[in-house]
């Protein structure tokens, strides 16, 4: 491992090379500062990633001049960029990132991007995000770690040896943090419809976003539940404490304040693997009663589910629904949830909506459809014709939009 300035690491970097960033809250801050202050070397840099909870701060110089970026996983903040056509898109769920990301496969990565925590006899732990990266670090040609030293070292597959990094850089900057949406009055009673439906003992995984967030915070109610998870947040901390049991929990990343992060340097409990266990079909299928609880854009009258795109527009991605809803229906006892309000926060739309628009991505497939639950109740569709899925469905939607729906 030798270690660089900044500058002098964005230096190792070919111009066309293949950049694989960070994404979630393990933002490379220092890493970022530099590649703007010499996007000028660059005519054709290609850099990728997922979901960033912070501002993309790469992105407000040199786009489509000095590099281009494209996504898994696109955001909000996004948006105009997409719509732009400046930011390009991979339809991809999680668990088959890694597969892409290989040195046969369809995006060879030159350059990987990984934050750390500071060397302990001869291994630097990945911290709050494993997810990817151990796969990534073995298949990139070049690895650029941003040693922080307020990364925490955490439990679980989280160690890699110094020795598979390629060049260092050190950084004292804050730890990205990630702020749930704000809960409302309607989230608290879908929150109480499914934890109404998620069984003792049960294994649970959760997306990203308000109603998940909350689940996840009073998931203690729920006796000798347990987790495993694509990504977790700071309800981590309220379910861990305020269970009568010692739980397990199994995840990928976390993404939260500083609490949470010291939360998960303490806890051994809390262990972090690779998308491959998380993500991978067979082992959440092994799992007794793997509960999974996602939110969504809309759902239509069939039970397919966009979790993508609003007015044709990517905000979003595939992500690990898929994956989890499909480990769920192998389960054995297992359930998969859709949990999203009725309307739109204005109540101008409904979600439920009779069919999906006909450039729509279906995020989950129909035939995948298990229990979406509203505030107005819960619509159980597996196993049900399409009329009783409909019947279903428009019971639980907002009254204002029933008649036509209808």
């Amino acid at each position: 491992m030798e270690r660089l300035s900044p500058r002098d690491a964005i230096h190792r970097i070919p111009d066309g090379a293949r950049v694989v960033l960070p994404h979630g809250a393990i933002e490379p801050t220092t890493f970022y500062e530099a590649l703007v202050a010499e996007r000028g070397r660059f005519r054709a840099l290609r850099l990728y990633s997922g979901l960033q909870f912070g501002d993309y701060p790469f992105l407000r110089h040199g786009l489509a001049e000095q590099f281009f970026y494209t996504t898994w996983q696109a955001s909000a903040k996004l948006r105009r960029l997409v719509a732009q056509g400046a930011v390009d898109f991979v339809p991809a769920r999680f668990r088959d990132v890694p597969r892409l990301l290989t040195r046969e496969g369809p995006i060879p990565p030159d350059v990987a991007v990984v934050q750390v925590s500071p060397p302990d006899n001869g291994w630097v732990s990945l911290g709050l995000s494993v997810a990817i990266y151990r796969d990534l670090v073995a298949n990139a040609g070049l690895v650029i770690a941003e040693i922080n030293e307020h990364m925490p070292p955490t439990a679980g597959n989280s160690r890699i040896a110094v020795g598979d990094i390629h060049v260092a850089i050190e950084s004292s900057a804050p730890l990205g943090t990630y702020r749930p949406p704000r809960r409302t009055a309607r989230d608290a009673r879908i929150v109480d419809h499914v934890l109404g439906l998620i069984p003792r003992g049960a294994w649970v995984q959760f997306g990203v976003g308000a109603i998940p967030d909350a689940v996840l915070c009073r998931l203690s109610e729920v006796p000798d539940t347990h987790l495993h998870s694509g990504m977790l947040t700071d309800g981590l901390i309220d379910f861990v404490s305020n269970s009568r049991h010692r739980p397990r929990v199994v995840t990928g990343e976390v993404a939260g304040g500083v609490d949470l992060y010291a939360f998960v340097r303490r806890t051994p409990l809390v262990e972090f693997h690779p998308t491959n266990v998380t993500h991978g079909f067979a082992s959440v299928a092994a799992l007794p009663r793997f509960v999974a609880v996602n939110s969504a854009l809309e759902v239509d009258l069939h039970g397919q589910v966009n979790g993508e795109t609003i007015d044709g527009l990517q905000i979003s991605g595939v992500g690990g629904s898929l994956d989890f809803v499909e480990g769920a229906t192998a389960s054995e006892g297992g359930l998969a949830i859709v949990a999203l309000p009725s309307t739109t926060e204005d109540g101008t739309r409904s979600k439920i909506v009779a069919h999906l628009g006909a450039t729509t991505p279906v995020t989950i497939p129909r035939f995948c459809a298990d229990c979406v639950v509203t505030e107005f109740g819960v619509a159980r569709l597996r196993g049900k014709t399409l009329r009783e899925r409909a019947d279903a469905l428009c019971a639980v939607a907002h009254p204002d939009f029933r008649d036509a729906l209808v």
